[in-house]
Order: C-alpha cells, then structure tokens, then sequence
C-alpha cells in the first residue's frame, strides 16, 4: 500500500497470520533496494491474479494449522545451508533479526526505533505511553542506511513459480503426506482379520 507517499507494508493479524503483539501491527517502508528490483510489480502481478496473500507458496489450503513463517523457515534452512559452506548458525532466523538490529544499533539508531521497526514492546515509560511509533519517513531513513547487498543485481522480469501462476496450491501441501509432490505410496494390503 501507499502511505505517506511511501510504499509500505503493513504487517497485521489476518485469517493465516496472528501477530504477537499491539506493537507487532505496523507499518513499515518498502526499502528502495526492493523498489528498484521490481517489488511493485511483483505484487501487482500477485493482485492481477486474485492472490490475497503475498507470499501464496509459503500456504496450503488443506492444512488446519497453517502458519506461513513456519514454511518460509523450512525452505529457508534448506537453501541457507547449501550457501553457507562453514555452517549454519543454531537458530538462523533469531540470528538474522539479531543482525538487523545490532546493525542499526551500530550505525547509531536509538533503541525506540529499532524497536518500533522491529515490532517489540518498549521497556521504558517514554517509550511505551509518551511517544508514538517511528513514522514511514524516519523508519525509510533508517532502512537506507543499511548496507545493500543487492546492488550489484540487475531488475529482472518478474517470474512466480507454476503453481502461483496457475492459481494451485503449492506442491508440499499434499491433503496428507502420502500426496505431496505427486507421489503416490503403494498402500500395503491390509491383513485380513483372522
């Protein structure tokens, strides 16, 4: 969406997501590197084909517990660990948001702000009943002052994996673990009752 004349996200409950907290409800710019890799058009895309959600892939209908994050983290290991030839960090996901804020912290960012970016409660009065959240402009400051790993990458076209693209849910997310990727277990034939 756009805010304050900037592209944004808004991270919110929804019927696939809870949030953990008020403070976790937010929004949050769009950083430039991903406006400059065709972000916008990759959500418009999702929007011109009736997705509601941003990541589809990371969802299966049939599942009753059904927690994106939980997804994104299994796919995520997989391909970090085949990139990282001297190992994986313990908790690779904690290990990141720990990066992000120590870096921010380091190039000076107050704690309130990290905070606010970071969707944590404040542990100071001032921070949690005397001031609002950091707002889309000073937050878009922050962001850019985070070091771009991107840069050298050249936009592409926008290509959604098949299934997206045809509106089907996404492999892995087989009714029962029997179906998923297509293949068919020989069922055993069940021993007659003697």
């Amino acid at each position: 969406m756009q805010s304050d004349g900037h592209w944004s996200i808004q991270i919110k409950a929804s019927e696939v997501r809870r949030i953990k907290n008020a403070q976790s409800h937010r929004l949050l710019p769009v950083p430039n590197e991903l406006l400059r890799l065709n972000f916008i058009e990759f959500v418009e895309r999702l929007k011109g084909l009736g997705h509601k959600l941003l990541f589809p892939e990371l969802f299966s209908p049939y599942l009753q517990k059904n927690d994106p994050g939980d997804r994104f983290y299994k796919d995520f290991v997989s391909v970090a660990e085949k990139c990282m030839p001297g190992g994986l960090w313990k908790r690779p996901i904690h290990t990141l948001r720990h990066g992000f804020a120590n870096t921010l912290k380091q190039a000076g960012v107050s704690d309130g702000v990290i905070e606010d970016i970071s969707g944590r409660l404040g542990e100071t009065e001032t921070a949690t009943r005397y001031t609002n959240p950091a707002g889309l402009s000073l937050i878009q400051l922050i962001i850019s002052r985070y070091p771009v790993v991107t840069g050298h990458l050249e936009p592409q076209p926008i290509r959604l994996l098949p299934w997206v693209e045809e509106m089907r849910p996404p492999p892995w997310a087989g009714k029962k673990s029997g179906d998923r990727f297509g293949n068919k277990r020989e069922r055993r034939p069940k021993k007659a009752a003697s």
